[in-house]
C-alpha cells in the first residue's frame, strides 16, 4: 500500500532493476524531518543511520537494516528531553508475484513482477515505532525535580486501609479448609 508521502520520500526509493548482481550497500541519514513526512512528531530532535546491504538476486532481493543513532523524545514522567540511544538490524526479503499491488507478509515483500524501484521508507518507519521503547523515563533521580514534587502534590495519596469485609470472610473460609 502507498502512502501518500512517497513523493517526499524519493531518496529512500531504490532503483533495483539497475543495480548489479550481489551486494549493493546504500547509506542514509534519518533526522526529524522524515518522521514528519508520517505526521509523527514524537521525536524532538533524532539523528539515526541507517545503512543497507541490498543483495540483489534473480528471483529475489535481500534487504539488510542496520541502523544506529539517538531521538530525544519527552520524559514520561516530568516531561523534559530524554536523549534515547538506538541501534537495530533487521532483514527483508522482496520477491515478485503477477499481480497489481504490492503485499507484505511477514518480512517478506510481494512486488507485481514489471516492478523496478522499491521505496524503503515506509518499511523502515513501521520497523522503527514497533522496536522504539513505548515508556520513556528518565533515569533514577535525574528528573525534573520541580516536576516530580508538582506530581507529589496533586496525586491522591490513598491513606485509608480498610479492607472490603467480604475479603475478611473469604480469608477465615481459606483458614478453615
Amino acid at each position: 500500500m502507498l502512502f501518500q508521502g512517497m513523493k517526499e520520500l524519493k531518496e529512500f526509493c531504490i532503483p533495483f532493476s539497475s543495480l548489479k548482481l550481489g551486494t549493493n550497500p546504500f547509506n542514509f541519514e534519518i533526522d526529524k524531518s522524515f518522521f514528519d513526512i508520517f505526521n509523527y512528531s514524537r521525536y524532538s530532535t533524532c539523528n539515526v543511520s541507517l545503512k543497507l546491504d541490498f543483495r540483489k538476486e534473480n528471483l529475489l532481493m535481500d534487504l539488510r537494516f542496520h541502523y544506529s543513532g539517538f531521538c530525544e523524545v519527552n520524559c514520561d514522567r516530568c516531561l523534559d528531553l530524554v536523549k534515547i540511544p538506538i541501534e537495530n538490524k533487521f532483514n527483508c526479503l522482496i520477491k515478485f508475484l503477477q499481480q497489481d499491488q504490492e503485499i507484505i507478509k511477514d518480512d517478506i515483500v510481494y512486488l507485481p513482477e514489471d516492478s523496478f524501484e522499491y521505496n524503503i521508507g515506509q518499511l523502515f518507519y513501521e520497523h522503527f515505532l514497533i522496536n522504539f521503547p513505548k515508556r520513556i523515563v528518565h533515569q533514577k533521580n535525574q528528573c525534573n525535580d520541580k516536576q516530580i514534587k508538582l506530581i507529589d502534590d496533586y496525586s491522591q495519596k490513598q491513606t485509608t486501609t480498610e479492607q472490603d469485609p467480604r475479603w475478611n470472610k473469604l480469608k477465615a473460609l481459606k483458614k478453615e479448609n
